[in-house]
């Protein structure tokens, strides 16, 4: 181990402290990376990949990142307010550099050599008298289980060859060559499509549904309906699509709130009730006269939304639950799948798909 002054311990490494649970070094000659973060277009895969390669002095070809799923993958939260890389990243950095000490460690006694004396290259490991093995070689040998000591510093940035240095992102070629599909594009055996029908009003319920008329239209479609939650499921997308049209003539709504004009919320705004604050009071200055500036700001509404369609797909298997999901937390979406179902979390696998 080197010494020095320890390294902060980033927050999903504390959380998740086991080294085997962020990497598995393979005897194939590929290092395997499991982050608690999850890619949105962020280009964050290369950058822990960057990472990755230059603790452990291999080529970035080698570096093989999954998919965050809570099967696997460290506990890190949420992927928000771009700390992926300073969180995550640190946290794969001081990983990667336990695992090197580690197979130099494991070099030095099998050799009777100071691990200082060896040097890495493109995961070969070297030093005095050609010595010479390697990751690979010796991956069976190193144990990477055990929570990390934290004492291995990480590589000064001097010595960093890859990080911060500009390079193809290691996502796009998927993308294109359509190999790394989006969720919406995966087709799992059996699979069943669903579509649910939106009230017109925010807390309008269903007073009327004809069920008569909506089967006669669509005699294929499934209705599921709790309360005024209403939709269809049907054996494909376009079914689903016409359905869910179908659906919506046999649905009658009542009550609920009217929405404002969006494009006058400011005068409507004026009109609900509210609670007044004195932002600031200063005292009036001594003298005759007094001058008083009025101003009036207004901001359209913005929701922190999906820009595109949200999509998911859920797979029973026995009293398992395995669901696909683009969240940007696998964790707190498996805790709410099972407060939804009272079902032991521990049961619950929810894997992202960009």
């Amino acid at each position: 181990m080197t010494s020095g002054t320890t390294p902060k311990c980033p927050l999903g490494l504390a959380v998740t402290p086991r080294l085997e649970r962020w990497i598995e070094v393979l005897p194939e000659g590929i290092v395997t990376l499991y982050s608690g973060k999850v890619e949105l277009g962020q280009g964050i895969l290369t950058a822990f990949a960057q990472i990755a390669a230059d603790e452990l002095d291999l080529d970035i070809a080698r570096i093989r990142i999954v998919p965050t799923t809570t099967a696997r993958s460290p506990n890190e939260g949420v992927t928000s307010g771009s700390l992926s890389v300073s969180d995550s990243g640190m946290s794969l950095r001081l990983v990667a550099a336990e695992v090197r000490s580690r197979f130099l460690a494991e070099t030095a006694r099998r050799f009777g050599v100071e691990a200082s004396s060896l040097d890495v290259d493109d995961g070969t490991i070297s030093g005095p008298g050609n010595i010479r093995t390697s990751y690979w070689e010796l991956a069976s040998k190193v144990s990477l289980e055990g929570e990390i000591d934290l004492l291995t510093k990480p590589k000064p940035a001097h010595k960093r060859q890859v990080s911060g240095r500009s390079m193809p992102r290691i996502d796009i070629p998927g993308r294109v060559f359509c190999d790394r599909p989006f969720i919406h594009d995966m087709k799992l055996p059996g699979m069943m499509h669903g579509r649910a029908l939106r009230p017109p009003r925010p807390g309008a319920v269903i007073e009327i549904f004809d069920e008569i008329a909506f089967n006669k239209g669509a005699p294929e479609a499934v209705v599921v309906r709790d309360g005024s939650f209403i939709g269809v499921v049907c054996g494909t997308e376009r079914l689903a699509r016409a359905a869910i049209d179908r659906l919506a003539n046999c649905v009658t709504w009542t009550g609920g709130m009217e929405l404002p004009d969006q494009y006058n919320s400011a005068d409507w705004l004026k009109t609900q009730p509210f609670e007044s604050t004195d932002v600031d009071v200063r005292g009036i200055k001594s003298g005759n006269s007094t001058r008083k500036i009025e101003r009036f700001y207004e901001k359209s509404y913005l929701a922190h939304g999906s820009i595109g369609p949200s999509c998911a797909i859920a797979q029973w298997k026995g009293d398992a639950l395995h669901v696909r999901s683009h969240s940007q937390s696998v964790y707190l979406q498996r805790r709410d799948l099972g407060l939804v179902f009272n079902l032991d979390q521990e049961k619950i696998t929810v894997e992202h798909v960009e």
